[in-house]
């Protein structure tokens, strides 16, 4: 083969490596990265009796659906979305979309849309079993589990790096300001998770409008890194990509008990906020979308997602988790309303993003 043969035969090589690596990357784009919004418009295609829009963790929609699909021979189908994400499409498709319930996310994403009408009343008899501190006194969503933030530290970093300077482990929201957690810090994006929402609104019902946005501009010196979404803190931190993490308690417990070295402690008047389902106003609403609702409520689904997800469920009989806190052991702000910053939540988000930026 001479000279000119090689380069051709090299050329041609390249070029049929290069067509099968093509190929290969739209399949597995298509396949596994493909739009979001195309991937959940299709749920309107969806051959299923009832359609539900999820927006806790995956595994803990799964199960539900399966279970309640098992018991009830009902046809059920989901996607899975962020609080911000679900709330914005529903907005976006109101009175005509093909979700029939919405389950998780966080209390306020909630009450925004019971206030727009694209969730309506729905009597269930399970319900009685709710405690009343956490019912919707418009009998829209109804309560499941309680969310409280808390501080996570990744502890084999802390020993090694920090513990031998003589510094103190944060147990408070001014701790984070500490100089050497610049750059440490990871939280939850208030524009895309309600977990961060939350956040930012109990940080200023606790501080007050003033203070609250200081500190906030003081802390956002100290962030590594915003994450789109509420449970990526905790797996950063327990992977040893961050220090320090504010997110869920029962998220940064999931990474916990998966192995990683990881410590919670909830802070005094920690921001918390309800996770609830909610049935979507439609022109017709479906007999099958109640019935799943009321198993939602169900000792067995709350038994199921308490094992799941390590939530404090708010059914009469429980309020404890499997961490050994209960309810009237959490340094919870009850001052703290979750649903009390609605109407400021846009303007609030608008700031926020200016400060970040």
């Amino acid at each position: 083969m001479n000279k000119h043969s090689k380069i051709r035969f090299l050329y041609m090589s390249v070029m049929a490596a290069a067509a099968i690596l093509s190929v290969y990357l739209i399949w597995y784009f298509y396949f596994y990265h493909g739009d979001p919004v195309v991937n959940q418009d299709k749920a309107k295609e969806k051959t299923a009796d009832l359609m539900v829009l999820g927006s806790y963790h995956e595994d803990m929609i799964k199960l539900l659906t399966e279970l309640f699909a098992r018991q009830s021979k009902i046809k059920i189908d989901y996607v899975r979305m962020s609080t911000q994400d679900a709330e914005a499409k529903l907005i976006a498709e109101k009175g005509n979309t093909g979700f029939d319930v919405w389950i998780g996310g966080t209390v306020d994403a909630h009450e925004i849309l019971k206030k727009k009408q694209i969730l309506c009343k729905c009597e269930a008899a399970a319900e009685k079993n709710i405690a009343n501190r956490f019912r919707d006194k418009d009998e829209v969503w109804k309560a499941q589990y309680i969310e409280v933030l808390s501080i996570g530290i990744n502890n084999s970093r802390w020993e090694k790096e920090f513990a031998v300077k003589g510094i103190k482990k944060p147990t408070g929201l001014e701790d984070l300001l500490h100089p050497a957690f610049k750059g440490e810090v990871i939280l939850p994006s208030p524009e895309t998770s309600g977990t961060g929402y939350t956040f930012l609104a109990s940080v200023l019902a606790e501080m007050g409008e003033e203070k609250g946005w200081k500190y906030l501009e003081q802390l956002n010196k100290q962030i590594g890194q915003y994450t789109y979404s509420g449970y990526t803190p905790a797996e950063k931190v327990g992977l040893g990509e961050y220090l320090i993490c504010i997110n869920f308690f029962s998220d940064q417990q999931i990474v916990s008990s998966n192995g990683y070295d990881m410590e919670s402690r909830i802070y005094q008047n920690a921001g918390w906020t309800i996770v609830p389902v909610s049935l979507i106003a439609k022109k017709e609403i479906k007999e099958e979308a109640k019935q799943f609702i009321d198993f939602c409520l169900s000792q067995e689904a709350s038994d199921l997602l308490r094992g799941l997800g390590n939530v404090l469920t708010v059914r009469e009989n429980g309020d404890q988790i499997d961490a050994g806190l209960r309810l009237s052991d959490l340094q919870l702000n009850n001052q703290f309303e979750p649903t009390a910053m609605i109407d400021k939540k846009e303007e609030n988000i608008r700031r926020f993003l200016q400060l970040v930026q």
